[in-house]
């Protein structure tokens, strides 16, 4: 099942990446839903889920921006390692801790590739460092509002299930 919502959030991610960059022509500066996904993904705690995770999200990435191909699948690949490590031993429960996990995971694979891209290409293309604050404030914000939804919904369900009156009987 989690694999399946993992699948879905990718779908929906790819849909809104595609057009944002037909309507926008710098939305993929300012904005990766990619790695807000597989940083929710790895915040679970399962480096196995993490690593699988922010490889697909990576290629993702990289085969929606036509750069380099693998650059940002392996940085997804070590953000969610790391991001999943990190909540195997933290305690991650309040929104600006989540808000923190989001926006180091963003600067992380910021800096993943670019130096990746300084160490393999022959001619890189140093982005501009205010898109790289743009873009780890979005997915900062964007992961904020994502871990904020979630826990509201997960209370709403709880509610539900608590308050809901007609109860499964077998028999008489």
């Amino acid at each position: 099942m989690r694999a399946l919502r993992f699948t879905a959030a990718l779908v929906v991610a790819a849909l809104i990446q595609f057009t944002g960059m037909q309507v926008f022509p710098w939305f993929t500066l300012a904005v990766d839903l990619f790695l807000v996904i597989l940083v929710f993904n790895a915040m679970d705690g399962s480096t196995v889920a993490g690593m699988l995770g922010g490889c697909v999200a990576g290629l993702l990435t990289d085969a929606l921006t036509g750069g380099p191909f693998g650059l940002f699948g392996f940085a997804g690949t070590v953000v969610g390692f790391g991001v999943a490590t990190a909540a195997q031993r933290l305690v991650i429960q309040r929104a600006s801790s989540s808000l923190l996990v989001f926006c180091l995971g963003a600067a992380a694979q910021q800096a993943i590739v670019l130096t990746l891209a300084l160490l393999l290409l022959r001619a890189p293309e140093a982005p501009d460092p205010r898109w790289i604050v743009v873009k780890v404030v979005s997915s900062g914000v964007l992961g904020l509002g994502l871990y904020l939804s979630r826990g509201r919904f997960l209370r709403r369900m709880e509610t539900w299930r608590r308050a809901r009156t007609a109860r499964i009987r077998f028999g008489r």
